[in-house]
């Protein structure tokens, strides 16, 4: 369908097209030529442009050439760097007397093409049809030249080239050591920035960190914020990302793909939980991504990725031709990703916005004629000009050519081939990690995890105290700190676990005395914080023994703690007990003491001793009695038969009385 469209002037931009803005004034020079509108389309309707002339001088004059249609696209972009001088012209006519025939506010002109000579041509010619306006002095030199097309639509079916877009709505880290530092205001309007009048779903790059920082009740405005950020992100595409903005190759090669792993999930769940959305599997790929981390962001689920012209060898670029390239990974297993079109972004900028938007848009309608298979052109919201960009998709609502889309669609599109025909398959080029200092603040995260896991077997159940502790230590792989910045961060899990843990305290009991064989030790334990803690009651003796074991699995409440452990006495006398008080994965010492105990009991095996020491003492006072008896009783007179004479007999051992 042929169609006839007009351009607004909207506003005008500080830069001209390929070079800066201070180049392009002295080249320029006070007199100029910018397109205000003009017929896109040639129709049964005659074609005319609007100029504005915003330094006109007197004596100036302009002439107006029409050149026969061009197809190619290079030919195009030719055409606008080199305006064209050959003959033979369509049209070829001179507006004299400028400052006689302005229309509007005096510096405004509308150029009529004599459609009796040359829109006959126009309607059986498809292709661009180049219009060069000069403006001239009374001399006829040049003082500025102004290129546009017009356009005699073929309309063969042809390829369609569309845009996609993407947005950066980061917010900066809002942890800072142990507290919260966060403008719920400036959250919310990084994000508006980044959609706000976006054309198209954009996929918007941000922290999930954000959200959870946002949804903290001691976030003053927070949940107001949270609500109004899940508005705004409404009808675009939320990326895959880990829970604080981190450079993945940088961990990883310090051996961290656990924890890494770790903050991708902790990433998708606060997504989830806090807008109410899963978030696409692609990702921003960061530029010293190699092939090993390609493998790595595959393994948390990504699908597809977006990256820099950068990081796509020059060759492999030409190839693509707007199309997804498929990345390898570290196991030959490819990833699309898409390039955001930086050139393009360039191509935008420039002092007439109008005219830019007509250029990009003859050229992108005949690509669209030579390319067999859908194109697309990625571009970041966040960096582009959107004056110029607003104008050419408004130009892209006259075709059917060229139109907007998702990321997410332009990744499903045919992959780039090669100039054999296969599918082109390349290594991303990655520069060397931003971060090479991250060995010794593993460590020190290492040691500050383990003390957390520690402190947490401590508080199980009581996971509302350590969330935030495990935001700050998670917060602190950001790629926002520098060394010192993660060390602070890491010492904030240290002074929190050694302030809870200094408020226990072991009661001094002084000697305890025991009676009797078996006792029940009384130990008394303060907890001096506000919270209760599962604790391990170690106890060793050298001379006592404890039948219930020597560890005990308590929970001190806060105050005084009072238990009672059974021991039983080896042996009477002076004993000494040692107890520590830990964590129950006993890595946390929290205190220790000992207690002095003086046994006046006897033991078992003391008694027996004992009873076997009286028993054979007993048995030698008893033979050395008897052997006495015997010696005293063999010393006596014998009693004898009677003598002859009557009288008794003497014994021989009798001793001599006389």
């Amino acid at each position: 369908m042929i169609r006839r469209f007009t351009l607004l002037l909207v506003a005008v931009v500080a830069v001209a097209f390929g070079v800066t803005s201070g180049a392009a004034s002295a080249q320029r020079g006070p007199d100029r030529i910018d397109l205000v509108s003009q017929t896109t389309f040639v129709s049964e309707a005659e074609v005319s442009l609007t100029v504005r002339l915003p330094n006109l001088q007197p004596g100036r004059h302009m002439q107006i050439r029409v050149f026969r249609p061009i197809n190619e696209p290079e030919r195009i972009l030719d055409t606008i760097t080199n305006p064209p001088t050959e003959n033979p012209e369509i049209a070829n006519f001179v507006i004299e007397d400028l400052s006689e025939i302005a229309v509007g506010s005096g510096d405004l002109f509308m150029i009529t093409l004599p459609d009796d000579e040359v829109g006959e041509m126009f309607r059986r010619s498809p292709g661009a049809i180049p219009v060069r306006i000069d403006l001239t002095d009374e001399d006829q030199a040049i003082l500025d030249t102004l290129v546009t097309f017009v356009i005699a639509e073929d309309t063969a079916l042809s390829a369609r080239i569309d845009l996609g877009f993407v947005a950066d709505a980061q917010s900066p880290l809002a942890r800072r050591a142990d507290s919260i530092e966060l403008d719920p205001a400036d959250a919310v309007d990084r994000v508006a920035d980044a959609v706000n009048n976006a054309p198209a779903p954009v996929l918007i790059s941000f922290a999930p960190e954000t959200l959870t920082a946002l949804a903290d009740p001691t976030t003053d405005g927070g949940q107001r914020a949270l609500d109004r950020i899940r508005r705004l992100l409404d009808g675009h595409l939320i990326p895959l990302s880990p829970w604080v903005s981190i450079d993945e190759e940088a961990w990883r090669l310090t051996g961290e793909t656990e924890r890494l792993i770790r903050l991708f999930a902790q990433g998708r769940e606060v997504t989830e939980k806090l807008l109410g959305r899963a978030p696409m599997p692609i990702a921003r790929i960061d530029a010293d991504t190699t092939a090993d981390t390609v493998a790595f962001l595959r393994s948390v689920g990504l699908t597809g990725g977006v990256v820099e012209p950068s990081q796509i060898d020059d060759v492999a670029l030409t190839q693509a031709d707007r199309r997804p390239i498929e990345v390898l990974d570290a196991n030959g297993i490819t990833v699309p990703v898409l390039v955001v079109d930086r050139a393009f972004e360039a191509s935008l900028i420039g002092e007439d916005p109008e005219l830019i938007a007509q250029h990009r848009f003859t050229e992108l309608l005949f690509e669209a004629k030579t390319v067999g298979t859908d194109r697309g052109i990625l571009l970041d919201l966040s960096t582009v000009d959107r004056v110029p960009l607003v104008l050419l998709i408004d130009l892209f609502e006259t075709t059917d050519r060229l139109g907007l889309t998702s990321v997410d669609d332009l990744l499903a599109r045919p992959s780039a081939r090669d100039d054999a025909g296969s599918v082109l398959r390349v290594e991303l080029l990655a520069t060397p990690p931003s971060s090479t200092e991250l060995a010794a603040s593993d460590l020190r995260l290492r040691m500050a995890e383990a003390v957390l896991d520690s402190y947490a077997f401590m508080l199980a159940p009581a996971e509302g105290l350590l969330a935030p502790l495990r935001d700050i230590l998670t917060a602190a792989m950001s790629d926002e700190l520098d060394t010192d910045s993660r060390r602070i961060f890491a010492d904030v899990i240290f002074d929190v676990v050694a302030d809870v843990t200094a408020q226990v305290e072991l009661i001094d009991s002084g000697r305890i005395t025991l009676a009797s064989k078996t006792a029940a030790l009384p130990v008394a334990i303060h907890n001096g914080a506000n919270l209760a803690m599962n604790v391990t009651v170690k106890t060793t003796s050298e001379k006592l023994r404890f039948p219930d074991g020597e560890e005990l699995r308590i929970t001190l409440e806060p105050g005084l703690n009072e238990l009672s452990i059974p021991i039983e006495t080896v042996t009477s006398g002076d004993a000494r007990i040692f107890i520590t008080v830990t964590s129950p994965d006993g890595h946390l010492d929290l205190t220790d003491g000992s207690v002095n105990v003086r046994s006046t009991a006897i033991s078992g095996l003391g008694l027996m001793v004992s009873l076997v020491s009286l028993a054979v003492l007993l048995t030698w006072w008893l033979r050395t009695i008897i052997r006495v008896r015997r010696s005293r009783r063999a010393a006596t007179v014998s009693s004898t038969p009677s003598a002859d004479d009557g009288n008794p007999a003497v014994s021989v051992n009798e001793e001599s009385t006389s």
